[in-house]
């Protein structure tokens, strides 16, 4: 399924129209974005298929500077001669980052609590389910260690078999001595 065709089922679901701006680069290709500031989403327009703009510094035919931090996210735009401007903003942008990657553990650690929640009923399921086992094995055992050891049964055969042979063949023979030996 293309990306057009999720957004407008989106759009469907939600009766909401989104209208998407168009520029077109120096090179000819064609970007698009729902606007183009910083931290929209932006994509490279290739026949049907759209594609998230790659990280990199672009500039626009009515000269405008368009800078991709991230992929697919507008980091910065800005005029052609405004270059010293444009460094420092670059600079400010990191440091933004820097500050946003400080936060993401205090995220996880509070999308990791919630999976934690939800899993903690299934484990304590299952830790009743261990304690039960335990408990039996325990009973068991106490009822075994409260019985009387019984002596080992041993085998006694008491019947003595003679083997007689007829046969003049050698292995018969040996076969018939050793069922004949005494134990």
């Amino acid at each position: 399924m293309r990306n057009t065709e999720i957004l407008n089922k989106i759009n469907t679901l939600l009766n909401i129209r989104v209208k998407l701006e168009q520029m077109t680069l120096d090179n000819g290709t064609v970007v698009e974005a729902e606007s183009f500031t910083a931290g929209k989403p932006i994509f490279s327009i290739d026949g049907d298929n759209k594609n998230p703009l790659e990280v990199g510094t672009y500039t626009m035919e009515d000269g405008m500077v368009l800078e991709v931090y991230e992929i697919g996210k507008i980091g910065e735009i800005a005029m052609a001669s405004d270059e010293a401007e444009e460094v420092e903003a670059g600079y400010e942008n990191k440091e933004e980052k820097e500050v946003e990657m400080a936060e993401v553990p205090a995220t996880l650690e509070e999308i990791l609590q919630a999976v934690v929640d939800a899993i903690q009923p299934k484990l304590d399921e299952l830790q009743a389910k261990i304690d039960a086992v335990s408990g039996g094995q325990v009973e068991m055992q106490e009822t075994l260690s409260s019985q009387k050891a019984r002596k080992p049964l041993t085998h006694k055969p008491t019947e003595k078999v003679e083997v007689k042979t007829t046969s003049h063949d050698p292995q018969a023979l040996i076969f018939a001595k050793l069922a004949n030996i005494k134990r």
